[in-house]
């Protein structure tokens, strides 16, 4: 019996000692970073709520296959911002996001259209702050890797530019694997939240 009793503290113990361990180890993941079933609709142009206020969409931005046109912004080799037309179901923050990442098509590469967000960053979830009146971009840890101080800017200008037109022009925090982000790139390049001081 006394035995069985041993066992069952020590194996007590063992498990609130795990689950403490991986609540704490997460201490800086915040819960607003979760992905949520409406994660896709966050921070919505054209949704409901415009149409209640009378900012409906246009007819012409909407095509016969109910796709709405977004404006994405990219880079020129001139150094400056190249915003490209892409479709999307919806007019929301996460859906330009979303498009963004997947950079520039091999036709626009030719004509010198290109992106410096690394390759293979994915978007995990986008989440207004309703406390702070705020946005939360958290992307994977990609967007963090490589490259100097220019890349950096010109990846970190690429998400303002789409916050800018998409997200009502609120602050805007990065987090990186639901992490809040401070420094990026190969530099170790410190930035200031949030990112779209004006």
């Amino acid at each position: 019996m006394g035995i069985f009793i041993r066992t069952l503290i020590v194996t007590l113990l063992f498990c609130g000692g795990y689950f403490l361990w991986s609540y704490f180890a997460k201490e800086g993941y915040s819960p607003e970073l979760q992905i949520t079933e409406d994660a896709k609709n966050v921070v919505v142009q054209d949704s409901e709520t415009d149409v209640k206020n009378g900012n409906a969409p246009q007819k012409q931005d909407i095509d016969s296959k109910g796709l709405q046109e977004l404006t994405i912004p990219f880079l020129s080799n001139e150094g400056t911002i190249q915003y490209v037309k892409r479709k999307a179901k919806h007019k929301t923050l996460y859906s330009a996001l979303a498009l963004l990442l997947k950079g520039p098509s091999e036709e626009e590469k030719k004509l010198g259209i290109f992106t410096e967000i690394p390759e293979g960053t994915k978007l995990i979830s986008v989440k207004k702050n309703e406390a702070e009146n705020s946005i939360i971009i958290n992307l994977t840890r990609e967007f963090g890797d490589g490259g100097g101080t220019q890349s950096v800017l010109a990846r970190l200008n690429q998400i303002v530019q789409t916050a800018d037109l998409y997200g009502g022009k609120l602050p805007v925090y990065l987090y990186l694997d639901g992490k809040k982000a401070q420094d990026l790139g190969g530099e170790g390049i410190y930035i200031e939240q949030p990112i779209n001081k004006h």
